[in-house]
């Protein structure tokens, strides 16, 4: 049976798995993850000894992810960032950032009191944000010989939009029945959010350019060279005597802010990656974490991490009230609004409002926050 599990043969087996979970994903809505299935099958298949726990580890998906991958994301979602979007929104991203002080006094006080300093502040990050968080602060766990609390993680991620679709779907139409009532809706009454154009760079091989050299070498190129500048830079503010190594400049913080920089003055292409024919692999060797984290559960350990789970996630809720991004935040706008009883027009008025402020939201908090906080957050953990 062992000849069986070549890293081929768990490379297939990993595929079916999340195939199955992305449908179920569609069918719930976005409400069951295919990250849940994936953690029950694998976590299933471990303690049953049906899978072995090197299955993952054999593909090497999660040495990639951690060696290239992890830059390359995060520089590409830097680009993805519309900073006049953001500006336009300035109130949304004022409350996205202040709901996230929020969330970190939860941690600090409350879930500590109850849960534990690990716990509590290893569910942080993940809430604040979604996979890339979890990410960070399970890296952060195994190099502290805490594999468990990287696990416990990822379950944060994977469970999150059970608590924060709903809460997010009752607060979305509490605010379009307080607009219906003002009379605050009209159609055609929101700019498109896009609209402002940037002033960019328009040399040949920039932004752009010709379509022969939008290639995939060429634009991977571009986000691997800016990975590799953040990488030093970052570097340079090493902590001098940290144990573990610190930074004043964490590294996913410097990847994140140099995909943001490089990709408004044009130097990079906006989801150049997914222009590129990458991005469906990067994603891959990210999915591959989470039953890669589980290797060393235990049943006794999963079972200590419940009351956890829920209670990081429900004080989560009360200090932050989102617990997602995207697409969560266009999946739970879109099915409000469709549900609601009024005229198309109205939905789309309503939709032109709403949207903008949720997907700015969760830019904020998922895309850039999150990131800076887990950098922040993680080597005060252990």
């Amino acid at each position: 049976m062992e000849n069986l599990w070549t890293p081929l043969f768990s490379m297939a087996v990993f595929l079916a798995v999340f195939a199955v979970g992305d449908v179920v994903s569609y069918k719930t809505k976005g409400l069951i993850s295919g990250v849940i299935i994936a953690a029950i099958v694998y976590i299933g298949g471990y303690w049953t000894g049906i899978i072995p726990t090197d299955s993952i580890a054999s593909t090497g998906l999660p040495t990639m992810l951690t060696a290239i991958m992890i830059p390359l994301l995060l520089v590409n979602l830097g680009t993805a960032i519309n900073i006049s979007q953001l500006l336009s929104e300035w109130k949304t991203v004022v409350v996205a950032l202040v709901s996230l002080v929020g969330l970190a006094l939860i941690s600090f006080t409350v879930s500590t009191w109850l849960f534990g300093r690990e716990y509590a502040l290893s569910a942080s990050s993940p809430i604040a944000g979604g996979t890339i968080a979890a990410i960070i602060t399970n890296e952060a766990a195994v190099a502290a010989g805490q594999p468990n609390f990287g696990a416990f993680a990822m379950l944060v991620c994977s469970f999150q939009m059970f608590i924060g679709m709903p809460v997010s779907s009752f607060m979305l139409r509490k605010e379009a029945e307080r607009l219906m009532a003002k009379g605050l809706i009209a159609p055609n009454a929101v700019a498109e959010a896009d609209t402002v154009s940037k002033k960019k760079f328009n040399l040949k091989i920039m932004g752009d350019g010709p379509v022969q050299y939008q290639t995939t070498p060429i634009l991977v190129l571009r986000v691997a060279i800016i990975a590799v500048i953040a990488y030093f830079i970052s570097n340079l503010t090493i902590i001098p005597g940290s144990d573990p190594t610190n930074y004043y400049l964490n590294p996913n913080v410097a990847y994140l802010l140099f995909g943001i920089v490089f990709g408004e003055i044009g130097f990079l292409v906006k989801n150049g990656l997914q222009k590129a024919g990458m991005y469906g692999f990067t994603m891959l060797c990210l999915y591959s974490l989470t039953p890669n984290s589980f290797t060393s559960v235990t049943p006794d350990a999963l079972l200590d991490m419940v009351i956890p789970l829920v209670g990081t996630l429900v004080f989560g809720a009360i200090g932050m009230c989102a617990l997602m991004g995207y697409p969560g935040t266009q999946i739970v706008t879109d099915d409000m609004v469709n549900a609601l009883s009024v005229s198309s027009e109205e939905k789309t008025a309503i939709s032109d409002i709403l949207l903008p402020k949720m997907l700015v939201g969760g830019f904020t908090t998922v895309s850039i926050a999150s990131v800076v906080f887990a950098g922040i957050i993680t080597p005060l953990i252990w």
